[in-house]
């Protein structure tokens, strides 16, 4: 793992079950010294590296850091699991159907983060994994969404339909998601970049919406409009507030 902010959120996820975890540094810089110390307070073992080595465990744009562990985090858990921690009656949950870019996974997991989604379903094959391209591009809100890996996303979605979601599916012919209401337990699926929804998932959804738009080209990119559905459903579900 590379990338500064995504190494800061991995390191403060690191649990007992993370011993095995290791920052290499090279060279000097306050970034580096920050690094270094929220490593030992969590217990993460250090080690100072030439750049040869660096550029040899984490490629060209390890920039002196590198964070090599293979991190628990809060994504191992079955889907029962993950339905079962929900408590509340309100709930916000995101379903990827098979993204395969790593760049849109990760601002959408940061996006995840900053509206308070519960936990995302992604599929366990044929999509876009939490790489080191995913932790950088979601600023290292990847080490700590939960995330479920399921080998069906239309059996999870009638696993989440039994536990009394409602599935919402994202897609441009739907009913504008403006006019709808996104309270109680909620589940927003988002097909892939030049696909969609497949058509399993779509017959799976009990409502298809869409973001209003008015511009001239056809659609939105999937990690903008993940981040609009969030927003809204978030909005509704009073997640936040505005402290002014």
């Amino acid at each position: 793992m590379t990338g500064y902010h995504a190494i800061c959120a991995a390191i403060s996820s690191v649990g007992p079950q993370d011993a095995h975890a290791t920052l290499y540094l090279h060279g000097q810089g306050s970034r580096g010294e920050q690094l270094e110390r929220l490593a030992r307070i969590h217990k993460v073992t250090v080690r100072r590296v030439d750049r040869r080595e660096i550029d040899r465990i984490g490629g060209e744009k390890a920039r002196g850091a590198v964070l090599v562990a293979a991190l628990a985090g809060p994504s191992v858990r079955t889907l029962t699991d993950a339905i079962a921690s929900i408590r509340e009656q309100q709930a916000i949950v995101l379903v990827l159907d098979h993204l395969s870019d790593p760049h849109n996974l990760g601002a959408i997991l940061r996006s995840a983060d900053q509206f308070g989604v519960d936990f995302v379903v992604l599929p366990s094959r044929r999509a876009a994994g939490k790489t080191d391209a995913v932790l950088r591009s979601s600023a290292g809100a990847a080490a700590v969404v939960s995330t479920v890996e399921v080998p069906n996303i239309a059996a999870a979605l009638e696993a989440l339909k039994k536990a009394d979601f409602w599935i919402y599916g994202a897609d441009m012919t739907g009913e504008p998601v403006d006019q709808q209401q996104l309270s109680g337990r909620v589940a927003l699926v988002l097909g892939s970049e030049g696909e969609g929804l497949s058509r399993l998932v779509r017959d799976r959804c009990d409502t298809v919406v869409r973001i209003p738009t008015g511009g001239t080209v056809d659609s939105l990119n999937v990690s903008v409009s993940a981040g609009i559905l969030l927003y809204e459903a978030s909005r509704q579900q009073q997640r936040f507030r505005d402290p002014s």
